[in-house]
């Protein structure tokens, strides 16, 4: 038969102290509540475990005897929402990939930790003597204030302890958190509803076949409450097989079964009460001699004896402390079928951990009122059992969820591994937290992983953030992204040869370092990399330099004054040609520069002349269009048709190292990245290769992030430049799925500084994927020794947006041509509201 009580008429919390935050319960015990920020899961090590679970049960120990421990740990189902008027999402694909994820399910996760010193022995009390039943009067001792001084220092030590783990967090609740405020509901509110968000207190319904009704809430609870229910052995860790292979073994707590590896609504208490080490000796020998009088009648007796001579002989020769122990877990859902799926769900994975699962019946009531914060001395000794308290903490689930934020300007949309939306801030949070020293990145993804469709990804979020891009392929994997996002896309094609103006500034006054890179430029023009230049030479190349720009602003100065007709002359190669072989000659002598000595004009000349006016690659230097490149956020410099001309390649090269620098010196404020994908191999000649030397430990001075791409294992196993210049220098390493390279993953992670734990967290990239949510690959993120694995999921816009698969893009492109007048940007929107074109691509 159903019963009805009232929340409030029989809430068992009489008082807070406001300046203590001590709870007074209606029978007289102080507690005090703790919020616990716990290690994120699957990142952990198994020495990361011993160091977890040996922190809690020094920290557990040190409390006195009769002092009870609760842990109780929430997770609750709730919905992701987008929050589209956030200034991120104004363009349409940024909505269109929030909107993909909208009211996407996930588990809501807290951890508290309450310590209580009981009025009396619990374990003298039984749950029928549960406030629930029966109201009691506050024994006027518990209120004592030197009582409560004593238990404040207690708590404090234990605090101080457990804080020791710095992979822990911890906040005492006060007063409004555990009451609420007018704008947030407390943790009492939050108990009575089951919910974080619902300020109405309902009516409590029991029955005694272990269903209880909290409001619209149907709930079951399953308990581990007996020693003759546990396994033979228990660890404080176990191999998460979904995640691990024969040589790799990713490890979880043992208690994350009933943690995060349920994904419904749920609430998991585990009760510890310190015991007294000599009474219970005592009762253990005393029951040792009764059951020895009758050993000779009855094996149970004589395996009783054996059991508990074990037992004490931990206690007295190990050192080891008995505790009495609970665990329970609450599930609910206003659904009473759903319920009753997720009762038996819970029951399973209690059994999984080898453990034999009850369901609490008649008490399934006094069990929920005992965990109410501040009122679990009234759990009863029916409920408890005796074990070791590292038995018992090794039942503990130790992890949260990932902590990254759900929104931020400077971040990249994720998934956690449940599928749960994050955005992740790979440069500006993790220097702050000095998790980084740099932003330079290090990517490392086998063909068909999925590299490009990440880094364009990553791109499309670091230009919405604000943030300036150059990047540099070989493959056009970003032709799509920089018609979307409205950047320069520089190639060469035979009606539109690539073309650059190094000479162009548009104060017209270059600093030191600019006038330095052009003259590296003509240098590289005119001399072979074997041939020498001489100290002469380079002096000359760089005073020339500077005299060309010193004849400009003397002639704009005279413009400007209306003392000479004409025109201002227009930077570029053409003009300095002409200052060169007209001006420089009188300028040199007077120098006391000597022809065919210091400096061979005649011949700087003739091997300059096809960039010249009607030479050979007049485009090249003398563009009036692409004089604006360092200013520009977005840059693609596509070298897929040049990566082989002698010329046009090496002056490109120098060309995009030029433009920058020229970024990383003028542009303040914002992170400027550049990104060499694909291309970096036949980058890595001694120029390039020099700067990229040089950029990889310079442009963290400039707020600049250099980010190489590459993919095959031996790139990097075979070049010093890798090692050496980029892998040492890059705090930020992403990988993408190695399983291919499983057998050689060693060499690799020796290459890459990877730890053991590294390497297996790598290692679970891509396995096990859940093949309920729509199609995404995983990738991991390395900032320095913080490694996680994330989801890559976007909207079908967003896929038609960043993928790279040939056939795809290919189909994309007619789609445009049939249906949207050769539009790309509409043709991604309506490839992803799924239109095909109708008719075939023609082979290229």
């Amino acid at each position: 038969m159903a019963k009805s009580k009232n929340y409030k008429d029989i809430f068992p919390i009489l008082a807070i102290d406001k300046d203590s935050n001590a709870i007074v319960s209606a029978n007289g015990d102080l507690t005090i509540g703790l919020e616990v920020t716990l290690p994120e899961i699957f990142t952990l090590s198994d020495g990361d475990y011993d160091n977890i679970s040996e922190t809690l049960v020094n920290s557990i120990k040190a409390l006195p005897v009769g002092y009870v421990f609760h842990k109780q740990d929430w997770y609750v189902e709730e919905k992701f929402a987008p929050n589209l008027e956030h200034n991120l999402y104004s363009s349409d694909l940024a909505r269109e990939n929030e909107l993909h994820f909208n009211e996407r399910p996930y588990l809501r996760h807290k951890c508290y930790i309450y310590i209580t010193v009981p009025a009396a022995d619990v374990e003298k009390r039984t749950s029928l003597k549960s406030s629930l039943l029966k109201r009691h009067l506050v024994p006027v001792k518990q209120l004592e204030m030197s009582r409560l001084q004593s238990f404040v220092e207690t708590v404090n030590k234990f605090v101080y302890l457990l804080a020791s783990l710095q992979k822990i967090g911890i906040k005492t609740l006060k007063r409004e958190d555990l009451l609420g405020t007018k704008n947030k509901t407390g943790i009492y509110q939050q108990y009575g509803t089951l919910s974080f968000d619902d300020p109405t207190i309902n009516e409590i319904e029991t029955s005694n076949d272990g269903f209880l009704q909290i409001g619209h809430k149907n709930t079951y609870t399953l308990t581990i409450s007996e020693l003759a229910d546990f396994p033979t052995t228990l660890t404080n860790s176990v191999i998460y097989q979904p995640y691990s292979s024969d040589k790799y073994k990713l490890r979880v707590s043992t208690g994350s079964a009933i943690g995060l590896g349920l994904n419904f609504n749920h609430i998991v208490n585990q009760i510890i009460v310190i015991g007294d080490k000599d009474k219970l000796t005592k009762k253990l020998v005393a029951e040792n001699k009764r059951h020895l009088s009758f050993a000779q009648w009855s094996s149970e007796n004589q395996a009783s004896i054996e059991y508990k001579s074990a037992y004490l002989g931990d206690m007295s020769m190990k050192g080891r402390v008995p505790v009495s122990g609970h665990v329970n877990v609450l599930v609910w859902d206003e659904d009473k079928n759903i319920a009753m799926n997720n009762r038996a769900t819970c029951l399973a994975a209690i059994a999984g951990m080898d453990f034999v699962p009850r369901e609490a019946k008649s008490d399934a009531a006094a069990i929920y009122w005992s965990c109410i914060p501040g009122n679990v001395a009234e759990i009863g000794k029916d409920n408890l059992f005796t074990a070791f308290i590292d038995e018992v903490t090794d039942l503990l689930a130790i992890e949260t969820n990932y902590k990254d934020d759900s929104i931020s300007n400077a971040g990249i949309r994720l998934t956690d591994r449940f599928g749960r939306p994050v955005m992740v801030d790979l440069f500006f949070k993790p220097r702050e937290l000095n998790q980084i020293s740099n932003r330079n990145i290090f990517a490392v993804g086998p063909s068909g992983s999925g590299k490009s469709f990440f880094t364009n990804n990553m791109v499309y979020y670091m230009l919405s953030g604000g943030m300036h891009v150059s990047i540099v392929d070989v493959g056009h994997s970003y032709r799509r992204l920089c018609d979307l996002m409205g950047g320069r896309y520089i190639t060469y094609e035979m009606d539109n040869p690539i073309h650059f103006n190094p000479f162009y500034f548009k104060d017209g006054n270059p600093s030191e370092e600019e006038m330095d890179s052009i003259a590296e430029l003509l240098k590289a023009l005119w001399k072979t990399e074997d041939d020498r230049v001489s100290t002469a030479e380079m002096s000359t190349i760089t005073n020339l330099v500077y005299e060309y720009y010193s004849a400009l602003r003397k002639k704009d100065e005279l413009t400007r004054r209306g003392e000479q007709n004409g025109k201002r002359i227009f930077p570029c190669f053409n003009t300095f040609y002409e200052f060169t072989k007209e001006d420089y000659p009188k300028i040199f002598e007077n120098r006391g520069g000597r022809e065919e000595v210091e400096f061979d004009l005649t011949n700087f000349l003739y091997v300059l002349r096809p960039y010249y006016k009607g030479g050979q690659y007049d485009y090249l230097l003398n563009s009036r269009d692409n004089i604006d490149l360092m200013e520009l956020p977005f840059v693609v410099y596509e070298l897929d048709n040049i990566k082989d001309h002698p010329v046009l390649f090496p002056v490109t090269t120098i060309m995009i190292m030029s433009n920058y620098v020229r970024k990383l010196v003028k542009v303040k404020g914002v992170l400027k990245a550049l990104i060499i994908e694909e291309a970096w191999k036949a980058l890595t000649k001694d120029k390039f290769a020099n700067f990229l030397k040089w950029a990889a430990k310079t442009v963290r001075k400039h707020m600049g992030s250099l980010a190489v791409v590459t993919q095959e294992v031996d790139d990097l196993v075979g070049s010093s430049i890798v090692k050496d210049a980029l892998i040492n220098n890059s705090d930020i390493k992403i990988l993408l799925d190695q399983r291919n390279y499983e057998n050689r993953f060693p060499e690799i992670a020796e290459l890459l500084g990877l730890s053991e734990k590294e390497s297996t967290i790598i290692q679970g990239v891509g396995r096990s994927l859940d093949h309920t949510r729509p199609p995404y690959r995983e990738v991991a993120i390395a900032l320095r020794n913080n490694i996680k694995v994330y989801g890559l999921e976007t909207s079908g816009a967003g896929y038609a947006a960043f993928t790279t698969e040939r056939s795809e893009v290919e189909k994309i492109y007619l789609l445009a041509e049939e249906s949207y007048g050769g539009d790309k940007n509409k043709a991604v929107f309506a490839w992803g509201r799924g239109e095909r074109p109708k008719g075939t691509v023609k082979a290229s």
